[in-house]
């Protein structure tokens, strides 16, 4: 009697380490194919739109907010989809854990990178997102997410800061004014780091001395 009661015990637990398995495989498969469909929406389809709904519909379901966090705060995640679940949650007004600023840092590094037009994996993000930066101090939703990570973000801005690559705004307006700046991503990367850590920069529409000013920055972050 004893034996077969150890043996009950024993299937009992073979059937529940099993199921218990088969749930975390399907669960990271559905987590899986949720960040695949964010990444196929893509930025422009979720955000870059006259209206709010398309975000907000995806935070409303109560089951898409765990799979968000999840891919933000999972190792296997993309950064780009780790990028477009953390833009879902900030755009809701929901908050992140600042412990996860780090890798969400890189994330929205890389969707800047991925910002140059001419860069084969461009993700169709315009400069209006970004910000009209030196212009009137007009930082963008997306440059006050980097800066609010701070330093977190630093070493991989600083990556950035040798990319030449354009970046074109759209609308009317906002294209007359952005686009004659001519800004290039590492235009950008330098005006965050300046913003972080509150170095003063001067902006020139000459190239040589925009460049000249950015090499100064690099001085000052190598001598700190």
């Amino acid at each position: 009697m004893i034996k077969i009661k150890w043996f009950s015990y024993i299937l009992i637990f073979l059937i529940f380490s099993c199921e218990k398995n088969k749930s975390q495989s399907m669960q990271k498969q559905v987590n899986n194919t949720f960040e695949q469909e964010l990444i196929a929406n893509g930025y422009q389809n979720v955000f870059q739109t006259n209206t709010k709904e398309n975000y907000e519909n995806i935070w409303k379901h109560d089951l898409n907010r765990g799979k968000l966090y999840n891919i933000i705060s999972s190792k296997n995640s993309s950064l780009l989809g780790r990028f477009l679940a953390s833009e879902v949650v900030f755009m809701n007004d929901a908050e992140i854990n600042e412990k996860y600023y780090e890798v969400i840092s890189e994330s929205y590094v890389y969707a800047l990178e991925k910002t140059n037009m001419l860069d084969e994996n461009f993700i169709g993000i315009n400069g209006n997102s970004w910000g009209f930066l030196y212009e009137e101090e007009a930082i963008g939703v997306l440059g006050k997410r980097l800066i609010k990570f701070g330093n977190k973000a630093i070493p991989h801005l600083t990556e950035l800061l040798v990319i030449e690559g354009k970046v074109l705004y759209i609308g009317s307006g906002d294209a007359l004014i952005g686009n004659r700046y001519q800004y290039r991503i590492k235009d950008f990367a330098a005006f965050y780091i300046s913003k972080i850590k509150d170095i003063p920069m001067t902006f020139y529409q000459n190239f040589e001395k925009r460049d000249a000013e950015i090499e100064r920055l690099k001085e000052l972050l190598e001598n700190e």
